[in-house]
């Protein structure tokens, strides 16, 4: 099987992405002639992955973010020359990296947006499948109980903790969620949440913040891989089924994330 085939198959689920006007899921390194080998998968092909595949004898990379950092012709020095290194590894051990991103952030089930939602382990209402957001009416919980219970569902992902902006005592019955960099507060509101979870790379903290305080609407906040890794690593599972080939593996990153607080 060549690469192209592989990612034909998985484009061909995105049913939702506009491929002739504008999409992030391109092979980025690499040659989609390629025959497959052995399959790695992550969140973002970081240094580390990609000699964890050099490692597992992988030559096909599916990476969830960019690997070779900003996407812009007015690069800093500094990450050209690291993503020089990075091609370099995989050219030197013949690994092609393709990026799945606008597919398997809303494929069903699988994707990232539903298993963000599955780890947290609430009912959520049905989602719209181009939607990054979700919506669930809660068992009636603190805002400090439920930073608690993201926090401790976070741990199996590689993050240690969470912090929340506003009112650790006030009650919660109905929370909206959105997954990765997808965590605009103000499109939130539309699902009228007690407390939203939201990113960090999803909202910033002279904005979103700002407003979360003043209107007393808790926000949790998650590093972005940690909401996203889940259905990363889910797509393990899908391609074996699909492909019906038991060489497919996760990379580890690196992601994980460390919380040092005061006991005060």
């Amino acid at each position: 099987m060549k690469i192209c085939e592989v990612t034909a198959l998985l484009e061909q689920e995105g049913t939702w992405v506009h491929r002739n006007m504008k999409t992030r899921d391109h092979l980025l390194f690499g040659d989609d002639q390629q025959e497959v080998g052995r399959i790695g998968i992550c969140w973002v092909a970081s240094k580390g992955a990609i000699l964890a595949a050099v490692k597992q004898k992988v030559n096909f990379i599916i990476t969830h973010e960019n690997p070779f950092y900003q996407c812009s012709t007015q690069m800093h020095t500094a990450a050209i020359k690291a993503a020089e290194e990075k091609k370099r590894i995989l050219q030197e051990h013949g690994i092609s990296v393709y990026r799945c991103h606008d597919v398997w952030d809303c494929i069903k089930e699988y994707g990232v947006a539903d298993q963000w939602a599955f780890r947290l382990g609430f009912k959520f209402e049905e989602r719209i499948v181009s939607s990054y957001y979700q919506a669930a009416s809660i068992p009636e919980m603190t805002a400090e109980a439920l930073a608690h219970h993201v926090a401790k569902v976070l741990r199996q992902d590689g993050e240690q903790g969470v912090y929340m902006f506003g009112d650790p005592q006030k009650k919660i019955h109905r929370i909206a969620i959105g997954c990765g960099a997808a965590t605009n507060l103000y499109e939130l509101l539309e699902f009228y949440p007690d407390a939203v979870i939201v990113s960090d790379d999803g909202i910033n903290n002279y904005d979103a913040a700002q407003y979360a305080i003043d209107q007393h609407i808790p926000m949790i906040v998650v590093n972005h891989a940690g909401c996203e890794i889940a259905g990363c690593k889910a797509m393990v599972p899908w391609l074996m089924r699909h492909l019906h080939s038991s060489s497919i593996c996760y990379l580890d990153e690196g992601y994980t994330i460390h919380y040092y607080t005061t006991n005060s």
